[in-house]
């Protein structure tokens, strides 16, 4: 019985024997090198790995950190008159019984905010004993709570 051919070499393969035989070059070459060049290669190197790290903390994460999924931006100076909010339910739950308060007890309440939904208020939609938060109101937290969970937020 004949045996079929072998099957030619895929690119991956030939790709990583190119690779690994490429890097024993380098390791060679370094072995042989001075102390001089071995010292300019670890600071190039510590100095790309440090670089590196840089980025990736410096990358921002990808999406809200909070249990509710919810994002909060102050909108500074709106055409409209004084600060505004932007709150998003960047989650695919519904949210109910929604309470936002500002600070000290300045509360706006919502039956349902619903996935991927976005609100924006002024300052005059936030109330405390029946009296509306001044126009010029500049707060500095926010809660927003609702039957799925709680998430606070600092306004700077």
């Amino acid at each position: 019985m004949e045996r079929p051919p072998d099957p030619a070499p895929s690119w991956t393969t030939d790709l990583g024997a190119r690779l690994r035989a490429r890097g024993q070059d380098l390791l060679e070459a370094l072995r042989r090198s001075d102390r001089y060049f071995r010292m300019r290669a670890a600071v190039i190197g510590t100095w790309a790995l440090l670089s590196l790290v840089a980025i990736w903390a410096a990358c921002p994460s990808s999406g809200p950190s909070n249990s509710l999924g919810a994002d909060v931006q102050v909108l500074r100076d709106s055409m409209v008159g004084g600060q505004q909010l932007l709150v998003r339910n960047g989650s695919s739950d519904l949210w109910t019984e929604v309470v936002l308060t500002l600070d000290d007890g300045w509360r706006h309440e919502y039956r349902t905010v619903r996935p991927h939904d976005q609100l924006v208020l002024s300052m005059s939609h936030f109330r405390k004993g029946g009296e509306v938060a001044p126009r010029d109101f500049k707060p500095r937290r926010l809660t927003i709570a609702c039957r799925e969970g709680s998430a606070t937020f600092d306004l700077r």
